[in-house]
């Protein structure tokens, strides 16, 4: 057998060697190729997710914001900001986080708020206000597309060009990033939106309790504005903060809450129950008013005080020490003899006591509010409200100096008013022989006793305090 030289030996060796390592090479590259192209979509997906929980948070924020701005001052709200939103002014915040998930990589979230005028409700005056945001994420690695074009032009990375080109936000820039805008319209969400509300122990201690729902502004949901159990709604929803919550067996038509508790004696709920509940009610300040009606300065016995067709005059503001009455007297709010609209507001910097025979008459034609910073007792003939529309009289605890005060609302005549006191303990056992209140209560702790059936008007969530923010649209753009 012929044997080739040790030479050729040799560069056939090395030949075949070559050969290999080029084959070799090349299925690395191409290995490599393809893991760094799925490595650079994953972190481009993961870079696009994140961008949206930036502008996510945006909105957060934002709401936050608004939340702050509902509390007595000093709440501190919008510091920081550019500042504050307004009809056609421009709120604008901004922040960078550093987001461990990614490395480090920078976070940068961007917030525009403002109030615009057309996005006022003329029903009541509230505004809505419109929030913009913008959340980026850096994409590390060269400037190009991933394994995917189809990918890259789904999620509308920026590479070399800034994407939105509308000079709204000032953060973005050319460099590679991932960038998602979002616009929310959040509204205003009154303190009188449920039926009944505590912070701690909801407790219906009587099985013949009735609470359910009406709209007066609605023909078909009540008659001439007043209660009609032939067309009851199923809105009479109450919560609580807490973790306990005693339906009582009451025949509840709405929906029954509680902050990852227990609801009880729930077996006549039409609605859903439910465990995700939790809203911080917004405390009451003391008016700040810059002028009142000195005259009188508190009531015992027998009065009288005027309301005024001018909404926030001074003529018909009044700074009481108490109101205290017994026996058949009377505290008469009066309004215009023909029943047109009048208002009148109402401190009382101590308690207010009516037993006896005595009562509270507000006049036909008379929006009243009341705001109260003692305990409140009323028995006897208790509050009567003429036009038996629970949005003319309201009831406002103000944020007590200390402990916990008590509201008791009774008497031998129907209830027809809304309470809001998140800071009192708050019992309902009145409505007289009929057992019928009408509106909306809101306390730390709430107590209803006796025969007493509880009916909201839904009208009330269009009145009161603004006592949160909800979004009421959500949109992001894709262009």
């Amino acid at each position: 057998m012929k044997r080739l030289p040790h030479s050729q030996q040799q560069g056939s060796v090395l030949l075949w060697t070559v050969l290999v390592i080029a084959i070799l090479s090349l299925f690395a590259t191409e290995v490599l190729r393809a893991v760094s192209g799925r490595f650079q979509i994953g972190l481009q997906t993961a870079a696009w997710q994140e961008a949206l929980v930036a502008a996510e948070s945006g909105v957060d924020l934002s709401v936050v914001e608004l939340r702050k701005s509902l509390f007595p001052a000093p709440n501190h709200a919008w510091e920081g900001w550019n500042n504050i939103p307004g009809n056609g002014v421009l709120s604008h915040g901004l922040t960078t986080i550093p987001n461990a998930g990614l490395a480090g990589t920078p976070m940068t979230i961007e917030v525009n708020v403002d109030a615009p005028a057309q996005l006022i409700d003329p029903s009541n005056g509230w505004q809505y206000y419109r929030i913009r945001t913008l959340g980026s994420m850096p994409l590390t690695g060269p400037p190009r597309i991933g394994f995917s074009k189809q990918d890259n032009q789904l999620r509308k990375l920026t590479l070399r060009v800034q994407r939105f080109i509308d000079n709204l936000f000032t953060s973005e820039n050319n460099s590679p990033h991932a960038s998602r805008r979002i616009e929310a319209i959040v509204a205003p969400l009154s303190s009188y939106s449920l039926a009944i509300m505590s912070v701690g122990a909801l407790d219906l201690n009587n099985q013949n309790i009735v609470i359910d729902s009406y709209d007066s502004r609605d023909p078909a949901k009540s008659t001439n504005g007043l209660y009609d159990a032939a067309k009851r709604q199923q809105n009479g929803d109450i919560a609580t903060d807490g973790n306990v919550l005693q339906a009582g067996n009451a025949h509840i038509y709405g929906d029954v809450s509680t902050n990852a508790g227990t609801a009880t004696g729930t077996v006549n709920v039409t609605g859903v129950i439910r465990t995700d509940f939790y809203q911080e009610p917004i405390p009451i300040g003391e008016p700040n008013w810059l002028a009142i009606n000195p005259s009188p300065s508190s009531v015992n016995g027998n009065a009288t005080l005027t309301a005024s067709a001018t909404k926030g005059s001074a003529a018909s503001r009044y700074r009481l020490t108490n109101i205290s009455t017994s026996g058949n007297q009377t505290l008469l709010l009066a309004g215009n003899p023909d029943g047109s609209p009048t208002y009148i507001e109402i401190y009382v910097t101590g308690d207010t006591s009516v037993v006896g025979n005595s009562q509270i008459v507000l006049g036909n034609g008379v929006k009243a509010t009341i705001y109260f910073r003692g305990n409140v007792a009323i028995s006897g003939n208790g509050m009567v409200n003429l036009a038996n529309q629970p949005s003319d009289l309201l009831l406002y605890g103000v944020q007590p100096l200390s402990g916990t005060p008590h509201v008791s609302l009774g008497g031998n005549g129907q209830i027809t008013a809304a309470v809001y006191a998140p800071d009192y303990d708050v019992t309902v056992s009145g409505g007289g022989s009929s057992g019928h209140v009408f509106g909306s209560v809101v306390g730390k702790t709430v107590s209803m006793t006796g025969v007493t059936n509880l009916h909201y008007d839904e009208a009330l969530s269009a009145t009161g305090v603004i006592n949160n923010y909800r979004i009421v649209s959500w949109v992001e753009d894709t262009r």
